[in-house]
């Protein structure tokens, strides 16, 4: 059971959503992306990170911003959390390269710390492109910041998790950020567990 929510009022940039209106392919906005330098997340990062997977991918995943070892990498989900985030993947018979994993922000917040509202304001136009450009029928939200900013404000995670929202002619699923399990596996595990095979049947379902 879907509940239906109003779109969550963020403040953007909507000058860049605009400007790549006309854009349709990854690659052609790849560079745009990995070239921004528009809040200070970038002076303290390596790198942009920009996201990753099938480029027509129906299941798209969305965490909080990259940690230290996608900051070296270029690449998201590939630390411990992202070692837990695949093996969940395969549990339910899916490959890392079937689906696109993204982040709020593309760029590393200093100590790991969640990205602060200026931030995702100026960095979620990249997201919304990358979102548009794939076209994914679900996406899987980890963690508080990705369900509360592309959801609503009012999701809390423990209360929300394994709900499916349906937005825009998408279904969004809230779960844990893998590294949220990490800390508790004892009690989250079979939580993210139960609710990536909910993400299996509705994937099945959308056949």
């Amino acid at each position: 059971h879907a509940e239906p929510i109003a779109p969550a009022p963020i403040e953007t940039i909507p000058s860049r959503e605009n400007e790549w209106a006309g854009i349709t392919s990854l690659l052609e906005v790849r560079p745009k992306i990995l070239a921004c330098a528009a809040c200070e997340l970038r002076g303290g990062a390596r790198g942009v990170v920009f996201g990753e997977g099938d480029p027509h991918a129906r299941i798209m995943f969305i965490g909080e911003g990259p940690g230290q070892t996608e900051d070296e990498t270029g690449r998201p989900f590939v630390g411990r959390a992202g070692q837990l985030l695949e093996a969940m993947l395969r549990t339910v018979g899916f490959e890392r390269k079937e689906v696109f994993i993204a982040n709020i922000v593309k760029c590393r917040p200093p100590g790991n710390r969640l990205p602060l509202p200026p931030e995702v304001a100026v960095c979620i136009p990249h997201l919304r492109a990358q979102i548009r450009i794939i076209n994914p029928s679900i996406i899987v939200l980890l963690g508080a910041l990705s369900s509360q900013t592309l959801v609503a404000p009012s999701i809390r995670v423990t209360r929300d998790r394994g709900k499916w929202f349906k937005k825009d002619g998408r279904d969004y699923l809230v779960t844990f950020h893998p590294a949220a399990v990490l800390r508790d596996e004892r009690a989250k595990r079979p939580q993210l567990l139960e609710d990536f095979r909910s993400l299996r049947a509705k994937w099945e379902s959308d056949k």
